[in-house]
């Protein structure tokens, strides 16, 4: 087993990793990391909207995954994508954190 220590700094480097790759995606607006516990590790937000938006997730989270169920008890959730005429967010939920990206809602498909 490995000491705690490095298993933290293990997974801050993970989490640094995962915002410097979204970060440098186009048409990002902000970006939430939470941890296990759904808390804000890493933000580009004010820490008190990070808090409420995270809290906010929560409650999104569990309806969707409820709904899911009735579908297919069977299924988890990897992705939800939810988007409004000017924005886009998409949350992708593991193991070790929740990653939270809204971003621009633009088409860039072109006919």
């Amino acid at each position: 087993m490995q000491p705690i220590q490095e298993q933290v700094k293990r997974t801050r480097s993970y989490v640094e990793e995962v915002f410097r790759q979204i970060e440098l995606k186009p048409d990002v607006v902000d970006i939430i990391i939470l941890n296990k516990n759904g808390n804000p590790v890493k933000t580009t937000m004010e820490q008190q909207s990070a808090i409420e938006f995270a809290g906010l997730y929560e409650v999104l989270k569990e309806k969707v995954q409820l709904g899911l169920q009735k579908i297919d008890p069977e299924n988890e959730l990897l992705m939800l994508r939810v988007r409004t005429k000017a924005n886009e967010v998409l949350i992708t939920p593991d193991e070790k954190i929740t990653v939270m990206v809204v971003q621009n809602a633009q088409d860039r498909i072109q006919l």
